[in-house]
């Protein structure tokens, strides 16, 4: 039995009665019809216009009327209160957060009794959450730093509280307390889908045990419904991306050749490269060639789309003539990851090799990296901190991340 017959219940079973009662009648009226054109000399005219709207009405009004009720109740309820399956099939399809937070949110701290509320939405990065307000029948959107932290001890002590947590229980220590007390709730109900927290609702008043167990079915709805947003989103990007990447590749291949050439005497191979990773060369109009690994500490869509614009910031300055030494060049990947607030961990190497004297010059940053030569390869030539000047002999010099050789060059004018 529902505790609360809200305001969204009650237009719910207004459209149910209104849509029923319109099948009503459209049968009715589809019998008398029957009986109107039906020839008179027949027998059982009664009984054939019974049996044609019985047809019609189970193989098409009642289809039709789940599909009038449904759309309705898209319109004008959300579909993930409305208790009709067909209406929670359709907010399945079509991963709409903006209806949770719209209806559902509101409805959610009704049914608690509460004149407050807080929802936390997990965002697309699956780390932060965004936080919404809702006081005095008003929402608003709240910055995330202004409520819970992301690697607050409050997430993992309600993953596992399905039916919700109350302030003041046994197993609660005070940093918990604290993030109830901030948040201003009493009560705070987890969205929980496949052990993921995507979710949850922070409420000022303790609902009661049977309106306990309705929320938790609801909450569900909530978890499934940002899991699938997230999920819908992670395909479109990854579908833009991927066809942002092949275009890159076209417009790289008529820019540059596939392999790096001999810059002098000096043979450069490309030994590895792995997704995730930008590693590129360019030649300067004297014949020297400079060359950028910049190597991100995660792949996902964002990284791509950052090593994509880090890409298009070095070609645009390299077509422009900007590309002066390797000092420049790593103060313009380093200003461009700041300039789209990159904050993860990332290693980057810069060098050049001179045509005229087969130098190879070397920046980087990180402590994966390692420059040595093949006849002593514990010994690493490269510092972090400062330019790292190397001539190739009769061995090969290799450069390498966490012990992966990526790049070689070997002084083929000299022989062993």
């Amino acid at each position: 039995m529902k505790t609360y017959f809200s305001d969204l219940r009650l237009i719910s079973s207004v459209i149910t009665i209104a849509v029923r009662l319109l099948s009503v009648f459209v049968i009715l009226g589809l019998y008398e019809l029957s009986i109107y054109l039906l020839p008179k000399e027949i027998e059982f005219v009664s009984e054939i216009a019974v049996l044609t709207c019985l047809v019609f009405g189970v193989f098409g009004i009642l289809p039709i009327q789940e599909k009038i009720s449904g759309f309705l109740k898209s319109t004008f309820v959300s579909e993930y209160l409305s208790d009709d399956p067909g209406s929670s099939r359709l907010a399945h399809r079509r991963f709409d957060s903006e209806g949770l937070i719209k209806n559902v949110f509101p409805e959610l701290v009704r049914l608690t009794n509460s004149n407050f509320g807080k929802l936390a939405i997990l965002k697309n990065d699956l780390v932060h959450y965004e936080l919404y307000t809702y006081a005095h029948k008003k929402q608003r959107k709240v910055n995330t730093f202004e409520g819970i932290n992301p690697r607050a001890a409050l997430l993992t002590y309600i993953l596992n509280k399905r039916s919700g947590a109350m302030i003041g229980e046994p197993d609660q220590n005070k940093i918990i307390n604290e993030d109830f007390v901030s948040l201003r709730a009493n009560f705070i109900l987890p969205f929980v889908f496949r052990e993921k927290l995507f979710g949850f609702l922070a409420v000022s008043n303790i609902p009661k045990d049977n309106v306990r167990h309705e929320l938790g079915f609801l909450a569900g709805k909530c978890a499934l419904a940002v899991h699938n947003q997230i999920l819908s989103s992670q395909i479109a990007e990854n579908k833009k991306y991927r066809k942002e990447l092949e275009n890159a590749g076209k417009i790289r291949k008529f820019l540059e050749s596939p392999e790096p050439p001999m810059v002098g005497d000096i043979k450069i191979d490309l030994l590895s490269r792995e997704p995730g990773e930008l590693l590129e060369f360019f030649q300067s109009p004297s014949g020297d060639f400079y060359f950028v690994f910049l190597r991100l500490s995660v792949t996902n869509a964002v990284s791509v789309l950052a090593l994509c614009y880090i890409l298009g910031t070095l070609y645009s300055s390299r077509l422009n003539g900007e590309l002066k030494n390797i000092l420049q060049i790593k103060s313009l990947v380093e200003d461009n990851l700041k300039e789209i607030s990159w904050t993860e961990r990332y290693d980057l190497a810069v060098g050049m090799v001179q045509k005229e004297t087969g130098k190879i010059s070397l920046r980087f940053i990180g402590k994966k990296f390692k420059l040595f030569d093949a006849s002593k390869p514990d010994r690493n030539l490269a510092s972090i901190g400062w330019e790292n000047i190397e001539t190739p002999g009769k061995d090969a010099l290799f450069l390498t991340w966490n012990d992966r050789n990526i790049i070689s060059f070997q002084h083929l004018g000299i022989q062993p």
